[in-house]
């Protein structure tokens, strides 16, 4: 690298980052208490551009709306509150896309969230357990924060480290740049997000530590194999091949390697699903 990036550096760029996820959480506590307040939805929706063209996606007929608050506040009742919270939820993290590198991270945590929370379905289904889907969602959609963070602000020496002249995106070379994990930990922090998402951010990487608590290690096992299914639908590395068994952690969270990649596709027919949700985010 040309340029020295120091702790100092990093914090003041931290400081700088909007608090797109502080905001949603708010009305995410309104749509988790199911008392929704429609209007405020609305009006957040159609003052951010982000979030108004994906309700554009969802919906055609808002484009041409001429009373759009009145035609948003129809959309947002048909759809049902988990769907409409883990949309505006990936809405708060696409907003921060800036550049070709911020849009290939953001990709694959948004593929990792919605492959998580199939993930978790299927084992509840298997196992008869009880897991949060939901909660899975948010834990990969914000894990790597840390390396959204590295592309927003430090898009050339991203491109050049991910690359290296391989055919394929290689993203464990971010940290050649700055420890991505470190970095989420200091974001999540200034989002004020809660405590286990930090941890989450800080540690999704130490998959056999043993001091973990039963529940983290499933959890961080969990995004790991997201995340592991996510790069190979988009072509990217898989990170771990000399130090991680995706099997391995695909035992750990109660499933079979079969269970994942199935004779009709990955997690069944999960390139279709991906496909869709991706236009719907304007990220084909």
């Amino acid at each position: 690298m040309d340029e020295l990036i120091t702790l100092g550096r990093i914090e003041k760029l931290i400081e700088g980052m909007p608090d797109y996820p502080k905001e949603i959480n708010e009305i995410s506590k309104d749509i988790r208490n199911n008392n929704p307040d429609v209007d405020v939805i609305a009006e957040y929706i159609l003052k951010n551009r982000i979030f108004y063209d994906v309700f554009c996606n969802f919906n055609p007929d808002l484009a041409d709306a001429s009373d759009k608050h009145n035609k948003l506040i129809e959309v947002v009742k048909k759809l049902d509150v988990t769907s409409l919270r883990n949309i505006l939820f990936t809405c708060s993290i696409i907003s921060l896309d800036t550049n070709k590198i911020s849009r290939l991270i953001i990709k694959k945590i948004i593929m990792s969230s919605y492959i998580c929370k199939d993930i978790i379905e299927k084992v509840n289904f298997y196992r008869k357990t009880s897991h949060n889907p939901e909660n899975f969602f948010l834990y990969a959609l914000f894990h790597d924060i840390g390396e959204l963070f590295t592309a927003i602000h430090f898009p050339e020496e991203v491109e050049k480290a991910i690359l290296r002249d391989r055919k394929n995106i290689d993203l464990s070379c971010l940290n050649d740049i700055m420890a991505h994990n470190e970095v989420g930990y200091m974001l999540s922090k200034k989002w004020q997000l809660p405590s286990i998402f930090s941890y989450i951010c800080l540690n999704h990487n130490k998959l056999e530590y043993r001091k973990f608590t039963a529940d983290f290690i499933y959890i961080i096992n969990s995004i790991a194999v997201s995340d592991a299914v996510a790069l190979e639908l988009l072509d990217y590395e898989i990170p771990f091949t000399n130090s991680w068994d995706v099997g391995h952690s695909i035992y750990k969270i109660g499933l079979r390697e079969e269970d994942v990649y199935t004779e009709s596709g990955i997690i069944g027919s999960a390139e279709k699903k991906i496909a869709r949700i991706l236009n719907l985010f304007n990220l084909k």
